[in-house]
């Protein structure tokens, strides 16, 4: 029904339309340019997901910022450049661990790589706009890598895990895929942050509920008789996997809390760090609806879908989620699309039972490849510097192994 064929125009009467009818003169000169415009903002790697939303005035200021292109901002060179040595840091290290402890469970971000970049520029966001604190819940798929990256473990203490020393991260015992960590985030700004990634010994999304009871707590204050919370202090972060987030009761019941004076905590961004399968099964046996994230159009969320592949795209929607949050003090969740580089762990053989879509991710390149091939194409940097930079990003890799392994 979008298309004009549908209705039976051509494009000669589409343009012969007066775009004055549509009141969009700001968006060119024919009726044939609105439509360019409605399918570049609306038919891209984006999806956004807001006419359900009950209020009137949530939807039009969502469909003001995404039409107005207020949340996609153009990237500097430098940008460009740190984002292709962060996403370089990220894959370094699940290819590192890879091949140097082959077999061993890491549960690996590969396919959703764009994480740790959006929770970094989720945390500088949330800084600029007065937080003091951000909790973050997750289950094992990629922890590591946001343990190292996100929470600044030292690589040291991780390897020495895989070497199988018992460097603590976080004052428990569990595996490593478990644990948490504490961190104080030195922002671009340089007002320091804390930033905390609880540990989730449990089952998967279970650490949603403490993660927003943690949040709640952190912004109530006890320095007097009467209790005083603010909202703005502390930004919680749930990254849900795809499966889960369909399937566990744990997700609805705390969504149901969200708008409740008792439990209230200004809103959550929820990230479905979506690869597209749960464990060994696909979305059609896995559930009933045609998004993962369907079941939260019942709380009144808007929901963004973003393309694993397309970096620029993955930082807009945060920017986009946590303006909504800051506007309406509510939940927004954001659907990461992406895929799972290897099985459910990397002791498990996915094409057993997902054949035809493992032939498809084994032909296909890391996002930070990607990234590197449209930077050179540009002319940011040359095909070598970005060798350069995975290159760097591995050999670091090596060489804290190295010195792990003469310690002990």
């Amino acid at each position: 029904m979008l298309n004009p064929e549908f209705h039976g125009a051509t494009l000669a009467e589409i343009e012969a339309v007066p775009v004055e009818f549509m009141g969009l003169e700001a968006r060119g000169r024919t009726t044939a340019d609105v439509l360019k415009w409605l399918r570049a903002t609306y038919m891209g790697t984006v999806g956004y997901e807001y006419e359900h939303l009950e209020h009137p005035e949530q939807r039009e200021w969502l469909r003001e910022q995404i039409e107005t292109g207020a949340h996609r901002k153009p990237m500097s060179t430098q940008e460009k450049q740190e984002l292709l040595q962060r996403l370089a840091e990220v894959e370094a290290l699940e290819q590192f661990v890879h091949r140097a402890y082959l077999g061993q469970k890491r549960f690996s971000i590969e396919g959703t790589d764009m994480l740790v970049p959006m929770l970094d520029l989720g945390i500088e966001r949330a800084s600029s706009r007065g937080a003091r604190e951000v909790v973050i819940g997750m289950a094992h798929r990629g922890r590591l890598n946001v343990l190292a990256h996100v929470l600044r473990v030292p690589y040291e203490k991780i390897i020495a895990k895989f070497e199988g020393r018992h460097a603590e991260t976080a004052g428990t015992g569990d595996v490593k895929y478990h644990l948490g960590a504490d961190t104080t985030y030195a922002t671009a700004s340089g007002d320091p942050l804390s930033v905390q990634l609880a540990p989730n010994p449990s089952h998967l999304e279970f650490i949603d509920a403490v993660v927003v009871g943690m949040a709640r707590a952190k912004q109530t204050s006890r320095s007097s008789v009467e209790l005083k919370r603010d909202e703005n202090l502390v930004l919680p972060v749930q990254i849900h996997g795809d499966a889960a987030f369909a399937g566990q009761g744990v997700v609805p019941e705390t969504l149901n809390l969200a708008q409740l004076e008792a439990y209230r905590v200004g809103g959550s961004l929820h990230i479905i760090e979506n690869n597209q399968v749960g464990f060994t099964t696909g979305p059609r046996e896995a559930r009933s609806t045609h998004y993962a994230s369907d079941m939260a159009k019942g709380f009144d969320l808007p929901i963004f879908h973003v393309n694993a592949d397309d970096p620029e795209a993955c930082l807009a929607v945060i920017r986009l989620a946590l303006a909504y949050r800051e506007q309406f003090h509510a939940d927004v969740v954001v659907d990461l699309v992406g895929y799972r580089r290897y099985g459910h762990n990397e002791g498990d053989e996915p094409a057993y039972t997902q054949p035809l879509m493992y032939k498809q991710i084994a032909d296909h390149p890391s996002v930070r490849k990607v990234w590197a091939e449209k930077l050179v194409q540009d002319s940011v940097l040359t095909a070598a510097e970005a060798e350069a930079i995975w290159k760097n990003a591995y050999q670091r890799l090596v060489d804290v192994q190295t010195q792990v392994q003469a310690q002990h």
